[in-house]
């Protein structure tokens, strides 16, 4: 089996700080556990659901950092609105092994580009 490269991970501000959401195996497999899998986490997120949106985050952010009680105070401060968006993406990496989906789409399209046809 190859290993492939995870993504760099989803920046998030939380109060004057701004910490990484880390995609891991370990914070994968705790997200789609709670949630019963990560389509039920992204609706979960987008539902602004502030113990969804804590839970979510505690998984990607070492708490070597900051600590949980702490780190669920500063996402309710953040408000969920704000942080709706950059969750929901780290959720979608989740759930595509760590990579962002994105820049696989576009990694296939270059080198599709740098393809020589038969012509």
């Amino acid at each position: 089996m190859s290993k492939q490269t995870l993504s760099a991970g989803v920046a998030i501000t939380l109060g004057d700080e701004e910490y990484e959401l880390k995609a891991s195996l370990k914070a994968a497999t705790a997200v789609s556990n709670r949630f019963g899998g990560f389509a039920n986490a992204l609706a979960a997120v987008a539902g602004s659901d502030l113990a969804a949106i804590q839970f979510v985050v505690r998984q990607g952010v070492p708490l070597r950092d900051i600590s949980s009680k702490d780190l669920d105070e500063v996402v309710w401060l953040a408000g969920t609105r704000h942080l709706m968006g950059d969750v929901m993406s780290y959720v979608t990496r989740l759930a595509n092994g760590g990579r962002d989906p994105d820049l696989e789409g576009e990694e296939a399209e270059k080198a599709e580009e740098g393809a020589e046809g038969n012509g």
